[in-house]
């Protein structure tokens, strides 16, 4: 390995450190910017838009940064200094750090989070740094359905490969009237999501329920079935659910994952338990009940943080 360093000081206004080193893997690069105002690192700002195209940019004498950059790109300025007698300047090797840096950024490789503590450079290099924004916590609240009709929640988990679904129905008071789990298998999570919904509907139906309000945390999984569309393999499921919900009368929505906890377990279950299973109201866990009393109470749940 073979180590070369340099100190250089451009027009009585910046400094750099720089030392590399030449391994299998290329050049590892660290640049100090020290005190000074202009930043490109040619001396003359013409000279060095026209000659490498680099934007300049001004620092105050307080701002110090080293930026360690790996660039194998680099071995192109060893090969020119070893076989073209080219040397291998100072300025070439800042031209490259910033060149790379700037495709990096375009390409969208280099972000937010690598300028952790070097925020202030950033605009050195044509970077414009924006804090990502998020929204504000919000409240998720479960609604009970009209009396006279019945919720079913359900949701599907896919992990390591095979999926799993759960579901829950419970009447306009919040109790639960039953609940289930299967094991789906090697499918995708919205076959597991729409399976889920169809057996929902299915155990329903077996215990004499209609007019049914099914929500599902899948908004996807709720517009292929209301607007169709969707892979061809979920199609027969769809057209299934389609044939058991009266769309005039049941209603379908979605809900936040936060509000839908207790379907969320059940999917889990079957996933651990690899079966179907179903619950009612006297044999349902005591941590499903819990989930279920806090829906029943309008307790909410925090989405955001």
């Amino acid at each position: 390995m073979a180590a070369c360093s340099y100190r250089e000081q451009y027009s009585g206004c910046i400094s750099y450190d720089m030392e590399f080193d030449y391994s299998d893997h290329g050049f590892l690069f660290l640049l100090e910017i020290v005190a000074g105002a202009y930043t490109s690192g040619c001396g003359d700002p013409e000279t060095d838009r026209e000659s490498y195209g680099i934007e300049t940019s001004f620092i105050s004498p307080s701002d110090r940064a080293r930026i360690p950059v790996s660039l194998p790109g680099l071995e192109i300025l060893g090969n020119d200094a070893k076989h073209r007698d080219i040397a291998m300047e100072p300025r070439r090797i800042i031209w490259r750090v910033y060149h790379t840096i700037s495709l990096l950024h375009t390409g969208r490789l280099f972000r937010h989070i690598h300028w952790r503590g070097d925020m202030d450079i950033a605009p050195i290099f044509g970077v414009i740094i924006t804090t990502p924004s998020h929204p504000p916590p919000t409240l998720v609240f479960w609604r009970t359905p009209p009396v006279g009709s019945y919720k079913i929640n359900t949701d599907g988990c896919v992990k390591d490969g095979f999926a799993s679904g759960g579901g829950i129905i419970r009447d306009s008071s919040g109790q639960c009237i039953r609940a289930f789990f299967s094991f789906y298998g090697d499918c995708t999570i919205l076959e597991a999501e729409l399976r889920a919904i169809l057996d929902g509907i299915i155990l329903a139906q077996r215990l004499g329920l209609s007019v049914l309000w099914v929500e599902s945390d899948s908004t996807l999984a709720i517009h292929c079935i209301t607007k169709g569309g969707g892979p061809w393999h979920i199609q027969a499921t769809i057209r299934h659910i389609r044939h058991l919900l009266a769309l005039d009368r049941d209603t379908i929505t979605h809900i936040y994952r936060e509000g839908n906890q207790v379907a969320d377990l059940l999917a889990s279950e079957g996933w651990d338990r690899r079966s179907y299973h179903e619950y009612s109201s006297q044999d349902l866990p005591r941590r499903h009940r819990s989930l279920v009393q806090i829906d029943r109470f309008g307790l909410p749940t925090v989405r955001g943080l």
